[in-house]
């Protein structure tokens, strides 16, 4: 109930308007009210009608969970294999700076393949059955990497736990995209950073406290709960209606308003009936304004060629150049090589436990993001953010120029420590802010981004696209950095990564629109409006026009005068 994200047409009349507005009276009142039978009926709680939702959402959180866990897991066995910090006595496997750079990179190389497969699989097999899936080869991935004999074994494990990461990111994104009301659809999108950065977490704590081969084993449990927990969530109401299962996509509507009866979602389920229709139209179909479409299905090749309008493009580009700009703020690029940076800087707290704070500020982050995206939106986020990051790199820089010795790298083992002083409180602080900031807004925004931003009918085809694109860029941030840090010293790759940081800074402050309280149609109205400047960021809130046009509606019938309608003409000229 309440506020829809399904509505398509522009336009209203009085018994649509009155309806509407009665659904927004029961939602906000929680008073009963009449049917067209005379029969009276009481409304769900506010709670009530947000626990399913949230508890599908946790569901689908486990595997975010287990995602954190693989991206973050080279960080512990990289200086472990190098003799860095913590080795156990009996441990025969050994890491070069270069096989360190490829074990800690593969993953991000072999995530672009599922991240495609997962955008093409997606629709025929749907969401609920691909999160499920997903665990197979992570579950495998674990239990190699425990039994590990040799090098061949780990980049083996390295490349399934990267291929299950990939093929996870579109079915993730689609499902709490399509499940969830306008409402609380920011908050419940956000906490999939949350269950990263727990992730990185608990990998991080494991590896200082044990060995990676039993943190390894430990992990392995998380993709067979995952398996277990999905089973109870229902497949999302778009999805089956998309595959004419109208009745299965009312009885999962139900579940996930609270476990409703069908009349409590009757005016939702309609509504999304419609948008449903309207997104299965061909692009011929829908300039002509037909109201059926009789043309054959869009093949694979069709749906690639959909992906170049520019209703598709104009998200793509804003959320593929957030993730570049994101990726080359400075720490998905240093994290496998957390724990030497440290030593290098010389921090005063032990690197193991210094790396360990980083995962538990990027928890704290995440959790400051959930809460406050719905407050702050998601631009100003995005801004704050990506201004600190970028002065914490700058300013970790002039740190190091100022006190580290000309040519210092942290894969170098320099003999002294000269380059230690009584201020290295200083970078462990800047570094902190950096992993607190990061993890507010530089790297989850484009995530929830991509929940929203694209039109139902490419939307699994474009998440799985840009997620792939995504993971190549991180494979080319990561499998740099040794290249980098050797070229430009370890303050001058952070600088260049702060320097990034500015010019990202001044894309987010120009052209990325606030999406925080829009419905999906009315995000991809924005997005189809070939008028629309880029710099144009406003999206407007097609919803509270409706409610101006009721209350006009109203005292216009009260007068007895004829009902005129609305003049929509900015989204139905958009659409087109």
């Amino acid at each position: 109930m309440g506020k829809t994200a399904y509505t398509i047409n522009g336009s209203a009349n009085n018994g649509s308007a009155r309806g509407e507005q009665k659904v927004r009276q029961t939602d906000e009142k929680m008073a009963p009210q009449h049917t067209e039978d005379g029969k009276e009926r009481q409304e769900v709680s506010t709670f009530r009608r947000i626990l399913p939702q949230i508890l599908a959402s946790t569901a689908k959180n486990f595997l975010l969970l287990d995602l954190g866990m693989a991206v973050a897991f080279p960080t512990i066995v990289i200086p472990a294999l190098r003799g860095i910090k913590n080795r156990a006595p009996d441990e025969f496997l050994h890491f070069t700076p270069q096989q360190a750079s490829w074990f800690g990179s593969i993953a991000y190389i072999c995530q672009p393949v599922g991240s495609v497969l997962s955008g093409i699989i997606l629709e025929p097999l749907g969401r609920k059955r691909s999160m499920i899936l997903v665990n197979i080869p992570h579950i495998i991935g674990w239990f190699m990497l425990h039994f590990a004999g040799s090098l061949e074994e780990m980049y083996t494990a390295a490349i399934l736990l990267g291929l299950g990461v990939g093929f996870m990111e579109a079915p993730i994104v689609t499902y709490v995209g399509e499940i969830c009301q306008p409402s609380i659809r920011g908050i419940l999108t956000s906490c999939a950073g949350v269950a990263v950065m727990l992730g990185f977490f608990m990998v991080y704590l494991l590896g200082t406290v044990t060995t990676w081969r039993t943190t390894a084993a430990i992990c392995a449990s998380i993709p067979i709960a995952t398996m277990i927990a999905i089973c109870f969530v229902p497949e999302t109401p778009m999805w089956l209606l998309s595959k004419n299962r109208a009745d299965d996509a009312l009885k999962s509507l139900q579940w996930l308003r609270g476990w409703v009866s069908p009349k409590a979602v009757e005016q939702e389920f309609q509504e999304m009936k419609r948008y449903s229709l309207h997104s299965a139209k061909c692009a011929i179909c829908e300039k002509s304004g037909a109201t059926t479409c009789q043309h054959p299905p869009l093949t694979e090749w069709t749906k690639l060629k959909e992906l170049t309008r520019k209703r598709n493009l104009r998200p793509f580009v804003l959320v593929m150049l957030f993730f570049v700009f994101g990726q080359l703020s400075g720490l998905t690029g240093m994290r496998p090589y957390l724990v030497q940076i440290f030593q290098a800087y010389g921090v005063p707290l032990d690197a193991n436990w210094a790396t360990v704070s980083t995962g538990l500020l990027g928890l704290i982050a995440n959790i400051v993001c959930m809460v406050s995206i719905k407050f702050v939106g998601k631009r100003r986020l995005a801004i704050t953010s990506m201004t600190v990051t970028a002065l914490s790199c700058i300013s970790l820089s002039i740190y190091a120029f100022n006190t580290f010795p000309p040519g210092w790298t942290s894969f170098d083992n320099h003999p002294g420590t000269s380059h230690v002083t009584s201020l290295g409180y200083i970078p462990m602080v800047l570094f902190f802010m950096l992993a607190f900031f990061t993890s507010v807004g530089v790297l989850p925004v484009p995530w929830i981004l991509l929940s929203e931003v694209f039109p139902f009918r490419n939307r699994s085809l474009a998440c799985g696209i840009t997620a792939a694109l995504h993971y190549v860029m991180s494979f080319v941030t990561t499998k740099t950095y040794f290249n980098l840090e050797s070229a430009f010293s370890l303050p001058g790759v952070i600088l260049f990564y702060g320097v990034m940081g500015l010019i990202g800074l001044g894309f987010v402050y120009f052209f990325l629109p606030e999406t925080e309280k829009r419905t999906l149609e009315d995000i991809e109205l924005y997005f189809s409006d070939n008028k629309r400047k880029l710099t144009d960021i406003y999206i407007p809130r097609r919803n509270r026009d409706e409610e101006m046009v009721a209350v006009v509606s109203k005292l216009a019938e009260k007068q007895g005068m004829e009902k005129q309608g609305i003049d929509n003409a900015v989204f139905t000229e958009g659409d087109k």
